[in-house]
């Protein structure tokens, strides 16, 4: 923001410019008296109209007027008889009525005068004012400069952040653009110049034909494209990229592309990161023969059942499908009423479940399973899915029933009961009812190291110190409870390694339900716990991807209304306990201005059962607002059931940075405008001065014509009517000049070409005369209107004439000659063009001529054409530069008719 120069602030007369024009009058009439006795003339009207213009320049309006009250009298008493003297008059109303009428037209006519000429030093003054704060302009024009420089660092950070480049693609011209990003995935340099072949060359081989026939395609149909690829980099490394483009039309109709290509190689990495984490998940269920399943409480359906699970069942994976029907059809005719209550049991307290059961397979086989569950709640706190596990435990049960039978066998011979313990690949355990072991199995004395008669008292030693308060305590609440339970815990082998074991204890009641005995056993789990710790840490990799990149991932299952969010998902929407979020309040964040367009979209995707991506806004409780990039994936799920998998992306600093460049190519646009007027100061005051100096012409020539004996008034009247019409041409260059230098918006109006061409053509001619440049004007007399900003197209205008006067100033051995025409083009749009016989413009430079910050003046900003072009597409029409057949260049740009002329 500039500070007022108080140097420029308007002044008031003083009693010095009252005494100027008192003495200004006296010198009239000294001058008068002299030049009457010399060279026998009336040159009193001239010479009071002097007066009066120097009191009105050097002290206003105020002096002027009386100046104006003085040459009146001084006029009035030269007129009395004697006349043409000053000499001593006894009779000052001796007067007749045609000095009167005289004196009526001196006033008129010197009143005029004095209010033109102190508008006129009132216009030099704000002229002056404008040149300061033109350097004004120009200052904030520089912070401007590194405001936009700043902004594109910021973006060129996001860029690197996000390991997102950007490219654009002018299929026409073959034109390609990279951002600094796009050039470092792409390990190319900088001066190195985009091409489509460099690009297929850094393809991956097995990718390259895949990606020229996309490229291909596109150019051949013009629309947007999507797909990743693999690129082989110079040392042997390979990255995946995943392009996106969206096809657009230039000012000429050409096809061009603008898009991101993203380096996804770390998501690759990610998702075969998770993929081996899946296939170390499966693989250790089927090392632990634990199948995972989800049962829909709703449906009364499995959703999902894992390899294992099905295997469990006696199923090929690969080719029967997860069976809708119950579980309990599978269930022992015997366990089933136990098992269905056990279930049902769960959903009514909404707790746990755990079991064994009988399930029949398919060919009439039998096996032992242990199933764990879990009750998932909605919302309103109703059960809508359980999850669980089935553990295979056939063998288990097998060596538990085996376990039984040498129990009872141990009655008949404890050697047999010996035999049939340590034979069991299984660590088997005894303890008395106060918990304290007192018998271990061959297996477990051999694979802890410790002796029987050890086991008392060695036995606490061999678990991990970590883990052991905490066995101690779970093991306290199962004895406390008398029922059978479990616990997990780490072993220590005889070598010293620890393995993570399934801990089972079943008591021993004697006749009177006491608890005479606890028998356990220890099963090696150590497989299934490191796959659950990969299969935590590849989740945690995955949020925290999320995070940084500011993407959350959802899903929705059309059919069963399911959704869920990860935890970035519901940042973005500023909710942080995702567990009470409903869709509603989802919906609730979108502006109130984009959530019908949502709620549309989302409609319309359910329908069609297609792909959807679309930004929107995002309002939040602190009244800030987000943007943000959806896209969704819809799939069927194994029952066939439509749902969408996706994302959203915070846009929020890419729109800001948008916004920021579009204000800041305005307040260039206006600096521009301003920079051509100071420019062209010399001829508006060419242009002030003119019509000025025909009034006074005309004002004395209507002087002569009244002084006659015989007054001439009708000569006299076409004088003062071309008074009054040379003022309007003054006040109408004042008024053009300052509509010029006004920052106003755009604001479209009917307009004819041709009369803004010649607006224009005024307030150049003076820099047209003096380059020694001719004029000519070609203009379409039938020209019909455009819509359009007068100011805009008169600063493009004046633009074009300026760089082609400018263009001419080195020619010395051809007249200088600049041709501006109007007229239509082939498709019946305005059309303006300026031709000049320059140097003209190089094909190396046409190309980028109207880049921002590309000039070819040692002087110039490289900005001027670049607004130009801006402002021509904003008005809808096109600005483009040729070379001439001759020497020069021809710069023209069309527009589109005015609606009403078009019809």
């Amino acid at each position: 923001m500039t500070k007022p120069n108080l140097s420029h602030w308007p002044t008031f007369p003083t009693v010095s410019h009252y005494a100027m024009a008192v003495l200004s009058v006296a010198v009239a009439i000294i001058a008068a008296e002299i030049m009457t006795r010399l060279l026998n003339t009336e040159p009193i009207a001239l010479s009071m109209l002097c007066a009066v213009i120097f009191a009105a320049w050097f002290g206003g309006f105020s002096p002027a007027l009386l100046a104006i009250a003085l040459a009146v009298l001084a006029f009035h008493y030269y007129l009395l008889p004697p006349i043409n003297s000053f000499t001593w008059k006894h009779n000052l109303l001796a007067g007749g009525v045609s000095e009167v009428s005289r004196l009526i037209l001196f006033s008129i006519t010197s009143l005029f005068i004095a209010f033109m000429v102190s508008a006129q030093k009132e216009a030099t003054e704000a002229l002056r004012r404008s040149s300061g704060d033109l350097q004004a302009a120009v200052e904030d024009q520089k912070r401007i400069e590194a405001a936009l420089l700043q902004s594109e660092m910021h973006l060129t950070e996001a860029q690197r952040l996000s390991r997102t480049g950007s490219f654009g693609w002018n299929v026409s011209s073959g034109e390609i653009f990279w951002s600094d990003e796009t050039f470092r995935i792409f390990q190319s340099d900088h001066a190195t110049k985009p091409t489509v072949e460099l690009i297929v060359q850094r393809t991956h081989p097995e990718d390259r034909a895949a990606v020229q026939q996309t490229i291909d395609q596109a150019s051949i149909d013009g629309k947007d494209f999507d797909h990743e690829y693999r690129l082989l980099m110079p040392d042997g490394s390979v990255k995946h990229v995943h392009a996106v483009a969206r096809a657009a039309r230039d000012a000429s109709g050409g096809v061009e592309f603008r898009g991101a290509v993203t380096d996804v190689t770390f998501a690759k990495e990610t998702e075969r990161k998770l993929r081996r984490s899946e296939a170390y998940l499966a693989e250790s269920e089927r090392l632990s023969r634990t199948g995972s399943w989800a049962w829909d409480v709703r449906r009364r359906e499995f959703v999902f059942r894992s390899p294992e699970a099905h295997r469990l069942l006696g199923l090929d994976p690969e080719r029967d499908a997860a069976p809708a029907q119950p579980l309990w059809d599978c269930v022992h005719r015997e366990d089933r009423d136990r098992v269905i209550e056990m279930v049902r049991q769960a959903l009514r307290e909404k707790t746990d479940f755990e079991g064994d059961y009988r399930i029949v397979l398919p060919d009439g086989s039998t096996r032992y399973v242990h199933a764990v569950g879990h009750p998932v709640l909605s919302d309103d706190g109703e059960v809508t899915e359980l999850v669980g596990t089935h553990v295979d435990v056939t063998e288990q049960h097998l060596a538990k029933v085996a376990l039984q039978e040498a129990v009872d066998e141990i009655k008949k011979s404890e050697d047999r009961l010996r035999l049939v313990i340590d034979t069991i690949p299984t660590l088997v355990w005894r303890a008395g009812p106060e918990g304290i072991p007192d018998f271990l199995n061959q297996p477990a004395l051999d694979y802890t190291g410790i002796s029987l008669d050890q086991a008392t008292t060695a036995w606490p030693r061999a678990f991990h110190p970590d883990d052991r308060k905490g066995m101690l305590r779970k093991w306290s609440a199962i004895r406390d409870s008398g029922i059978r339970g479990e616990l997990e815990a780490r072993l220590r082998r005889f070598d010293g390694e620890y393995r993570w074991f399934l801990f089972q204890a079943e008591p021993l009641r004697d006749q009177s339900g006491n608890i005479a005995k606890w028998y356990g056993s220890s099963t090696d789990i150590e497989d299934r716990k490191r796959a659950e710790e990969e299969l935590r840490r590849s989740e945690a990799k995955l949020t925290e991807a999320q995070r940084v990149s500011q993407t959350g991932s959802f899903g929705w299952n059309v059919s069963s209304g399911e959704r869920f969010g990860s935890k970035e998902f519901f940042r973005i929407l500023g909710y942080e306990d995702s567990r009470s979020v409903t869709f509603d309040m989802v919906l609730q964040r979108v502006h109130p201005e984009d959530r019908a367009f949502v709620e549309q979209t989302i409609d319309r995707a359910s329908r069609d059962g297609k792909d959807a991506q679309y930004e929107h806004r995002l309002l939040m409780p602190d009244g800030s607002v987000k943007h943000v990039n959806v896209v969704a994936h819809a799939a069927r799920d194994q029952a066939g059931q439509l749902e969408f998998i996706g994302a959203m992306v915070d846009v929020t600093s890419t729109r800001r940075a948008e916004e920021k460049l579009h204000n800041t190519q305005a307040e260039l646009a206006h600096v521009a405008r301003v920079t051509a007027l100071g420019e062209l100061t010399a001829s508006i005051a060419h242009e002030v001065n003119q019509p000025l100096a025909a009034v006074v012409a005309n004002a004395d020539a209507c002087l002569r014509w009244l002084d006659r004996e015989t007054p001439d008034l009708v000569a006299a009247r076409r004088s003062a009517e071309w008074v009054i019409d040379d003022a309007s041409r003054a006040s109408e260059v004042v008024r053009r000049v300052r509509a010029l230098a006004n920052k106003t918006d755009i604001e479209k109006v009917p307009l004819d070409l041709n009369n803004v061409i010649r607006e224009v053509i005024a307030l150049v001619q003076r820099e047209l005369s003096s380059h020694r440049v001719s004029l000519r004007m070609e203009l379409e007399p039938t020209l019909p209107k455009i819509l359009g900003d007068r100011v805009q197209l008169q600063q493009v205008i004046i633009n074009l004439v300026m760089n082609g006067i400018e263009a001419m100033q080195p020619v010395t051995d051809r007249p200088r000659e600049l041709v501006v025409r109007s007229g239509r083009d082939e498709t019946d749009q305005v059309l303006l063009s300026v031709t000049d016989g320059g140097v003209g413009i190089s094909a190396e430079n046409a190309n980028r001529l109207f880049n921002a910050f590309f000039t070819t003046k040692a002087s110039g900003l490289g900005m001027g054409l670049s607004i130009c072009r801006s402002i021509v597409e904003a008005h809808g029409g096109r600005l483009s530069v040729s070379g001439n057949e001759g020497p020069g260049a021809t710069f023209q740009f069309v527009l589109p008719l005015h609606q009403e002329d078009a019809l």
